[in-house]
Parts: C-alpha cells; sequence; structure tokens
C-alpha cells in the first residue's frame, strides 16, 4: 500500500508542477502570440477575420474568463498531432469550452483519484486498478455523451428553425436576412451556430465554406443533409422555400421514426443495462459479505480464468445486444 501511496503522491505533484509551469509561462506566451499575430497583421494571402488578417483586431480581442484547469503541455508530442486534433473536434462538437490538454489533465487527476480510493478498499490492488481506469475513461465518456446531447436539441430545433426560414423568405426576405431572422428567434444551440455562420460569411468565407464549418461543429446527419440540400439548390437553382419545406418534412419523419425504433427497442436496452450492471452488483455484494469466498476467485488461477473468460463473455453479450437494438434510420 506504501509503494501505491508514493506512486500517486508523486504523479500528483508532477501534475501540481506542470500546472506551477503552466501558470508561470502563460503570460509570456499569450504576450509572444499576439506579437506574432500582430507581426502578420496585414500579411498578404491571409483570410479577412483570420488571425493576422486585413480588418482584425487580435490585440483588442476581448476573450472571456474562464475556469483555469490543470493542463498536460507535450501532449501532441506524446500522442500526435492527428489525435489531439481528433480531441478538440469532439470538444468543439460537445460545446464544451476546454482544451485537449485540460481534458487530459482532468482524465489524469479522475484516474488518480479513482486508484487512490481502490487503495482504500477491502481488494486493494484489483479496486485500484479499475478504479483508475474508469477514471481515465470518465472525461471521454462525458465528452461523447454531451456531443449527442447537443446534437439532439439541435435536432430538435430544425423543423421548427426551417420553417421559419422558409417564411421569411416567402415573406419577401433573401436567404441570409432569413437566417439572421432565424439566429434571433431559435435559442441555444442553434442560433448562435447561425450566427457564427453569418459572421464567418460577412468575413469573406463563402456560404459553402461556412456551412461546412456548421456541419463540422456538430455530430448529427439531419443537419448535414438540410446543408447539401442548401448548396445543391444553390447550384443548379429553384424554389429554396419549397426545398426548405420537403427537407424539414424529411427531418421531421426521421425524427418520428427514431423515436418509435427507441420505443421498440426500449427492452432490449434495458436488458443490455440489467446484464451489463448485474456481474458488478453481484460481485460487490460477495466481497462485501463474504470476503473471503470472494478472494478465492483472485488467488487461485482457475478462478482467474473463469472470471477472465466471464468478463469476455459480458463483452460479447453487451456487443451483440448493442448490434440488436441499434438500427439505423
Amino acid at each position: 500500500m506504501a509503494i501505491w501511496i508514493a506512486a500517486c503522491a508523486c504523479l500528483l505533484t508532477c501534475l501540481i508542477l506542470l500546472q506551477l509551469g503552466e501558470l508561470l509561462t502563460r503570460r509570456r506566451r499569450r504576450l509572444r502570440e499576439r506579437l506574432r499575430m500582430a507581426a502578420s497583421q496585414g500579411a498578404p494571402g491571409g483570410a479577412p477575420g483570420a488571425p493576422g488578417a486585413p480588418g482584425s483586431n487580435p490585440l483588442m480581442a476581448v476573450r472571456r474568463r474562464r475556469l483555469t484547469l490543470p493542463v498536460i503541455p507535450g501532449l501532441g508530442a506524446v500522442f500526435g498531432r492527428r489525435h489531439l486534433d481528433r480531441i478538440r473536434a469532439n470538444l468543439a462538437k460537445a460545446g464544451i469550452p476546454l482544451k485537449p490538454e485540460e481534458l487530459a489533465g482532468i482524465a489524469a487527476v479522475a484516474g488518480l483519484l479513482g486508484a487512490g480510493t481502490g487503495m482504500l478498499s477491502p481488494g486493494r490492488m484489483l479496486a485500484a486498478i479499475a478504479l483508475g481506469i474508469a477514471g481515465l475513461l470518465l472525461p471521454g465518456l462525458w465528452v461523447n455523451q454531451a456531443k449527442r446531447r447537443r446534437a439532439a436539441r439541435l435536432e430538435a430545433q430544425l423543423v421548427d428553425s426551417l420553417t421559419l426560414i422558409a417564411n421569411s423568405m416567402r415573406a419577401g426576405h433573401s436567404f441570409m436576412q432569413a437566417l439572421e431572422v432565424a439566429s434571433r428567434d431559435m435559442a441555444a444551440p442553434l442560433a448562435p451556430e447561425l450566427a457564427r455562420t453569418l459572421k464567418e460569411t460577412r468575413l469573406g468565407l463563402s456560404l459553402d465554406e461556412a456551412f461546412a464549418s456548421l456541419v463540422k461543429r456538430f455530430d448529427s446527419r439531419d443537419l448535414d443533409l438540410v446543408v447539401t440540400g442548401v448548396l445543391i439548390q444553390r447550384q443548379v437553382g429553384g424554389n429554396l422555400a419549397q426545398v426548405l419545406d420537403n427537407i424539414a418534412s424529411t427531418v421531421e419523419k426521421r425524427i418520428k421514426s427514431r423515436a418509435k425504433v427507441r420505443a421498440l427497442t426500449a427492452q432490449g436496452r434495458m436488458s443490455a443495462w440489467v446484464i451489463s450492471a448485474l456481474p458488478f452488483g453481484l460481485s460487490a455484494l460477495i466481497f462485501t459479505l463474504y470476503p473471503d469466498f470472494g478472494r478465492v476467485m483472485l488467488v487461485n488461477p482457475l478462478g482467474i480464468a473463469m472470471l477472465a473468460g466471464a468478463a469476455a463473455l459480458l463483452v460479447a453479450g453487451i456487443f451483440v445486444i448493442r448490434k440488436m437494438v441499434s438500427i439505423d434510420v
């Protein structure tokens, strides 16, 4: 136990030292970044509104302050720039204002807390490993859940927003004016994203590029369908208001079909949750009431093999059930 406590204390000390280094060098790095942006301001070929482009003033930009979280510097060199960009894209889709380094710092702290909590339980080694791994995986699961919820909130607003845009165009507004009306009348998360899209077009981006950026900020196939329909109509022509009405009808039917599928597969999904939680609940009960009886499974080679086989069968069963109840609409 002393070795585990010393290892956790060492890792926690390293995180504190890294955070202190981040705090001490932040002002210098921010000043260096601003000087670089100011030196590149007005450079030829820069896109308007981008850092260093004409018409932008990064030195006077007001940034919203938020709570500073512990970070792990040099994460890109360890995991690779591509993996870091994927984490950054998932955070943007989830609407979480965090950096990948901060998310890694949260995961490290959660893993240490889980391992430290596991050392206080009867089965120290196994509990520390299990809770440490769970702490490391928990922030990623949180980001994925937030990403799905944000996409679901957006898809719930799509039908009303498309109807509003189509009616605004029938009333005499242009497509950009109709988007501005929707950005004022709709709620988050759609309204601020439409406002950002309009701002990007005013800063010089084409509508195709602005809509492509909008699609990348959400994990929604319905939004992809809407953007694809609008871009195709801009190329081939036609009545855009009627196109938006048809897309709204299609999206509404997809939402109703998904709700019907979820209702029909509710029993299978509940069975998956019960089957997944039952072995862990039974193990906790056995180790709490009869620790000597449960410890045999961790000491005897046959017991360890049986636990490994049960874990493999459990994962296979969960995978099969999820495939059976996951119906793409």
